[in-house]
């Protein structure tokens, strides 16, 4: 019994932070309240966020929820965010980071956003994603390509080991909702 009240505890504690991070978010970008958001949402993002303690995980659920925001209170469209956010781990986490913020981004001919290819050597993603162990990065590249964050990884082929961390679009629109906004990523880049 003394264990889950110490982890009951541990986690309101984490969804406190989370929250006054979020309202911190949206006060910032002159938003409405947290109250306005989707119940479903606030509910699952701090369910789901209060499971962290790292201020860098904190930061992206708190920018879910500030994203979440929006003057039609019925809009759940960060779900999809929130369920893949929650399924990553804090080395994912940095590589995804690192990915949306270095690789070039553009819009489509079509005005969708995209990434131009970026690839980067085993001492950089080792040190990007605090992980030694190749097998283990091959597995976390997997998986964030099984998210649909990142659609290559490690080419089997490829004897020099060398990772193409390209973000997907998807990983781009989850990126920017993360930092609190809930407009177009094409605008949050500046290329528009």
């Amino acid at each position: 019994m003394q264990i889950q009240k110490k982890v009951s505890e541990w986690r309101a504690q984490n969804a406190s932070q989370i929250l006054e991070k979020a309202k911190k978010k949206i006060r910032a970008m002159g938003g409405i309240e947290v109250e306005q958001a989707h119940p479903r949402l606030v509910y699952i993002t701090l369910d789901h966020g209060s499971w962290h303690d790292q201020d860098e995980v904190q930061e992206l659920w708190a920018g879910l929820l500030a994203s979440s925001c929006w003057r039609d209170a019925r809009d759940d469209g960060n779900l999809i965010f929130i369920n893949t956010l929650s399924q990553m781990t804090i080395n994912e986490i940095r590589i995804f980071n690192y990915s949306c913020i270095t690789a070039k981004k553009m819009a489509s001919p079509g005005g969708l956003i995209v990434a131009d290819t970026l690839e980067c050597d085993l001492p950089l993603l080792e040190a990007v994603s605090d992980i030694q162990d190749i097998h283990r990065l091959d597995r976390e590249l997997d998986h964030l390509r099984s998210l649909g964050l990142c659609p290559y990884g490690f080419s089997p082929l490829d004897s020099d080991l060398m990772a193409d961390i390209t973000p997907s679009s998807l990983a781009l629109h989850m990126y920017v909702r993360c930092q609190g906004v809930s407009g177009s990523p094409l605008a949050y880049f500046g290329l528009v």
